[in-house]
């Protein structure tokens, strides 16, 4: 077979600013995956960054030739003409995020319709589940209405909150005041979100009603809200590969929150695989065939105080989890796509003790201990040096150099995995000794001495 592993980007991108690591890199990981299928064509279409796939500057002569970067310009239907003239008999959407607005399922989604209009079978979200995803409100309600349990909420339109204030015929705001009668009967404390943010971005938690209508109030309040009752309990985050009919639940993973209660993109740690409960498998595959996810999904859950399992968001893509599945289990994501597509994973297994994603006798076992945390920005060469210390399996680093402030300039995500707990332990403790100021590092050591999954 013929097959493209493709992602869009609708932003600009400035590769001289905005700089994007991952040893070991992408393109090696590519370069593997097509000798393991060398009966099968592999090739990549994308836009900077190309978060995922291989890098645009690499220097893996083998398959460089297979390594398409398409202009930032590029518009839908010039991409879907390029990805044609491949000959592809399976497109993959291998999709990526970016800030602010976390759309390109839909803009893959867009891709993926008109391949399939050309004849080509591909593997991506809808558009449908792009959208419903991508605003939080829709999403909120769409849950609701497929019986999942969701938070009390309020929707705040921000054009009609603030609509008085250039019309003279206007005494006072109806809704307004409609909108802050429904927020007292919600519970507190409260978070307000950002209808159509990228993860927790700008999400604020306020303990009365007086600190809710003052946001509102505020200039931080310049687009639509979604104002829920904020739930108490323990975190996670999991991921959904496959097809209706053929899915795989991998196995959550807990996440370290802030000072707010809020899991932080740039500062969370993760820590498991922990135990996939039947319960939570059944919920999700509920959730999978009910959304008719295709290819891979991350769900972030609250576990709340009273035993039950909140879906707190769907993201429809690959996420920042997608590494660190692939490095527990010992794969690349172009195996796992490539599995959920063509071959299914095999989710025949309850226990994440013996979850495998099969093809043959190739198998994958989860029995480890894995632990996911952001580290200082540091050199190329320190970075080959990290990836050195025992279970290192691979670090992801950002760097904006046009960002002012110290905590947006970026961070070097670690991905530590074995068999044995001790072994992280100690290489947990040598990163305290490189970063002993850094308070995530230490973090993370006070984590594994808490660890019972």
């Amino acid at each position: 077979m013929r097959i493209v592993f493709y992602s869009t980007n609708s932003n600009v991108f400035d590769e001289d600013t905005f700089k994007i690591n991952v040893m070991p890199s992408n393109a090696s990981a590519f370069k593997d995956f097509c000798a393991v299928h060398s009966d099968d064509d592999f090739f990549c279409v994308t836009q900077k960054p190309g978060m995922f796939l291989p890098e645009f500057d690499s220097s893996e002569g083998d398959t460089k030739s297979q390594i398409h970067y398409l202009p930032q310009e590029t518009d839908t239907d010039s991409f879907v003409d390029f990805v044609l003239s491949l000959k592809p008999d399976l497109a993959i959407a291998m999709t990526f995020w970016i800030s602010p607005y976390d759309w390109l399922p839909v803009s893959d989604a867009i891709v993926a319709e008109k391949l399939e209009a050309a004849g080509v079978k591909t593997v991506c979200h809808s558009v449908e589940c792009g959208l419903n995803c991508f605003d939080k409100w829709r999403t909120h309600n769409l849950l609701a209405q497929l019986g999942f349990t969701v938070p009390k909420a309020v929707f705040v339109d921000h054009d009609l909150y603030f609509c008085a204030g250039s019309n003279r015929e206007v005494l006072r705001n109806v809704y307004k005041e409609s909108v802050m009668a429904q927020i007292k009967k919600l519970k507190l404390p409260l978070i307000i979100k950002d209808t159509t943010g990228l993860s927790s971005y700008g999400m604020t938690v306020v303990h009365t009603y007086g600190e809710a209508a003052g946001y509102l109030n505020s200039k931080r309040n310049n687009s639509n809200r979604l104002i829920e009752e904020f739930i108490e309990g323990r975190q996670y985050g999991l991921e959904i590969y496959g097809v209706p009919g053929k899915y795989t639940v991998l196995p959550p993973f807990t996440f370290s929150v802030n000072q707010y209660g809020i899991t932080s993109p740039k500062q969370s740690i993760k820590i498991g695989p922990c135990e996939l409960p039947d319960s939570l498998r059944e919920m999700m595959l509920s959730l999978a065939e009910k959304l008719e996810l295709h290819g891979c999904a991350q769900v972030d859950l609250i576990l709340d105080n009273d035993g039950n399992w909140n879906i707190i968001e769907i993201n429809p893509r690959l996420s920042g989890m997608s590494y660190t599945y692939a490095s527990c289990l010992g794969m690349s994501l172009f195996e796992m796509m490539f599995r959920a597509a063509v071959n299914t994973m095999n989710d025949g297994a309850h226990n994440f003790r013996s979850l495998s994603l099969s093809k043959g006798e190739n198998t994958a076992d989860v029995n480890k201990y894995v632990l996911n945390l952001k580290l200082p920005l540091v050199s190329e060469s320190q970075m080959k040096e990290i990836l050195k210390l025992p279970g290192v399996r691979l670090l992801n680093q950002t760097n904006d150099l046009a960002a002012k402030q110290e905590r947006e300039k970026g961070f070097c995500e670690c991905i530590i995995v074995d068999e044995q707990k001790s072994v992280l332990e100690k290489t947990v403790a040598r990163l305290c000794e490189l970063f002993p100021e850094d308070a995530i590092v230490q973090q993370s050591a006070l984590m594994l001495k808490q660890w019972n999954l």
